[in-house]
């Protein structure tokens, strides 16, 4: 046993420590950077089919190590910082009661509106008391002698059993850890990292909190912990792989609170999991509701089949069941309140708000179609194809239609210097050096992006802009300016300015938006044809680099060609020739009647006058 000040000594080693097993973590992870730039330059130069026929390796199976080894050296500090701050926060809110009175020592008489349970294990009269035992229970009257025993139990509150304290400690590390390690998995951006870390420790944060408040003072039943809440939170903003991952790690810490209540943890890591499987379906807000009755109903028919199979009491109308089932739609209502200001603090795009982003009667689509309409031709087009192979490869096809949507806003300030928009025979980069037109081709992601910060896009939105071109280089203006100067200096001029596709929706939009524009250029109707120009743009592209922090793996390229061939390939189907019949009496086509030379258009069709 220790005092306070030992207890705070002990957190401050425990962050000592974490720290050191960064720096060793870091040490191993650098290590396997090297080791992988040395095998990337052995490779350096093959193609995808080269290097599969080198190695003779089916390349699909490689995805897993390729994931592996991006999770090992990918995390950027920022995230080791983040972490390090919350390990400590949430140990102090599992061990509050040690490092602050939780309550005042009541009067006898006094009735009691929260339960009043020993901070730690001690021993009053030769009568021992476990740590989080009620000593008062909630809407009671204080006895005689339970004042005395109020006192002592704060007396000894900062006693805390070391082993318990560093179990602890070391839980936390280690669930962080593995967190921090699917984190890098599924989101390669720094920024996404970062930013997703945040909401979950926030939300995590919150739950422990309230079930702080519900199982050491009894304020509400722990049926309400708004584990469901979490679950919703989680899967309409980030992926809904990670959402188990999270409800068990944040469960376990509750669980340690509850006294391993194994029926309170079946019920709501069944409305912790739920979320993940429909939740971010959910296209409009109300179906939240709808669903959240579902869930409500699935937690307490959880409830019910744990207390059959126990032998307990399982009425339907208890007050665990009523609380199971209100847990669930209060959790449903809660997620529509959070929703707008998650969306503003950390700059989150849920999918309501970019069902609304779809609408095309807002005025800048308008606008965009009005003076650009080849270009908005185009990115329906993308949007349309990129949505289907989205889905295909798992990525989120509803983020990648609302990008495409916008990805060529920025073409709208200068239509007529793009090809889609030009009228025939007037072309303005006729009057312009080449250095001058890529400039101002370039432009219009800068001018892209100004125009989605003025119109309130999400970041997730916004990110389409720069990164579906990555650091390609404008092929047309560069080879025309080595035409006129053969010792032209720099190719930078004629790059996009980046950065690279961060994310799979992105590259998707990437590729999507080049074999789209390829495809309208060239005349091709056989499947191999336009196969082979997919597989020739996608083979480019991860060549020069543009793909290598999108987490594409081999297997999405493979898909992604499948889909774009099968696409293209049906828009190009031919139609039968229907021949016409002529009568001969009137000389029109057989069958149609003929019109009365009176009639008047526009107006009702038929009316005289």
């Amino acid at each position: 046993m220790t005092d306070i000040s030992s207890y705070a000594l002990a957190i401050i080693v425990a962050v000592g420590v974490f720290g050191g097993l960064l720096g060793v973590l870091r040490y191993f992870q650098l290590r396997r950077v090297r080791l992988a730039a040395r095998a990337i330059d052995r490779l350096e130069g093959r193609t995808i089919r080269d290097y599969g026929k080198a190695e003779g390796k089916d390349l699909e199976s490689e995805d897993e190590e390729v994931y592996r080894s991006r999770a090992l050296y990918g995390i950027p500090y920022l995230a080791w910082i983040l972490t390090s701050l919350v390990i400590p926060v949430v140990f102090c809110l599992l061990f509050f009661e040690n490092l602050v009175p939780p309550f005042a020592v009541p009067e006898v008489g006094h009735h009691t509106w929260f339960a009043y349970r020993a901070p730690t294990s001690f021993v009053a009269d030769g009568v021992a008391f476990r740590r989080h035992q009620v000593l008062i229970d909630k809407n009671k009257v204080v006895a005689p002698g339970e004042p005395e025993l109020i006192r002592e139990a704060l007396s000894q509150r900062s006693r805390v059993d070391p082993a318990e304290a560093g179990g602890t400690i070391l839980l936390l590390t280690i669930f962080c850890i593995i967190l921090l390690y699917h984190i890098n998995i599924l989101y390669p951006s720094s920024t996404e990292k970062n930013r997703n870390l945040i909401l979950i420790y926030v939300v995590c944060l919150v739950v422990l909190a309230t079930a702080k408040l519900s199982l050491y003072y009894s304020l509400f039943s722990p049926y309400l912990i708004p584990i469901p809440w979490a679950g919703m939170i989680i899967a309409i903003f980030l992926n809904r792989r990670i959402v188990p991952l999270i409800m068990l790690i944040t469960l376990i810490f509750v669980s340690m609170a509850s006294g391993f209540d194994f029926r309170l943890f079946l019920v709501l890591l069944s409305g912790g999991l739920l979320p993940g499987a429909w939740v971010r379906r959910a296209r409009r807000r109300n179906e939240v509701l709808l669903e959240s009755v579902v869930l409500g109903s699935v937690m307490v028919l959880v409830y019910l089949c744990y207390s059959m199979l126990r032998g307990g009491d399982f009425a339907l109308l208890s007050a665990e069941t009523v609380a199971s089932f209100l847990n669930g739609i209060v959790s449903g209502l809660m997620v529509l309140i959070f929703l707008p200001f998650l969306e503003i603090m950390l700059d989150l795009a849920s999918p309501f708000k970019l069902m609304e982003l779809l609408d095309l009667d807002t005025p800048v689509l308008k606008e965009f179609f009005f003076k650009a309409p080849g270009t908005y031709q185009h990115s329906m087009a993308v949007a349309n194809i990129g949505e289907t192979v989205a889905n295909e490869i798992g990525a989120n096809g509803l983020l990648v239609r609302v990008g495409a949507y916008y990805h060529d806003i920025g073409k709208m300030f200068n239509p007529s210097y793009f090809i889609e928009n030009q009228a025939e025979g007037k072309n303005p980069h006729d009057e312009l050096g080449p250095v001058a037109s890529a400039a101002v081709v370039r432009s219009h992601v800068i001018l892209g992006i100004r125009l989605a910060r003025e119109i309130g896009l999400p970041r997730s939105v916004i990110d389409f802009i720069p990164e579906h071109h990555g650091t390609s280089t404008i092929d047309y203006f560069y080879y025309k300016s080595k035409q006129l100067d053969s010792e032209i200096k720099s190719e930078k001029i004629f790059k996009y300015p980046g950065p690279k596709p961060q994310t799979k929706e992105t590259a998707v939009v990437m590729l999507v938006d080049s074999v789209e524009a390829a495809f309208r250029v060239v005349s091709l109707r056989d499947e191999d044809s336009i196969r082979e120009l997919v597989t020739k743009i996608a083979n480019r592209k991860m060549e020069q680099g543009e793909l290598d922090r999108s987490c594409l793996t081999i297997g999405d390229l493979k898909k992604i060609t499948d889909t774009l061939t099968h696409i293209l390939k049906s828009s190009v189907h031919q139609r039968i020739a229907y021949p016409e019949k002529t009568d001969t009496t009137s000389g029109r086509p057989e069958g149609r009647p003929e019109v009365p030379q009176s009639s008047v258009y526009p107006g009702r069709f038929g009316q005289r006058s």
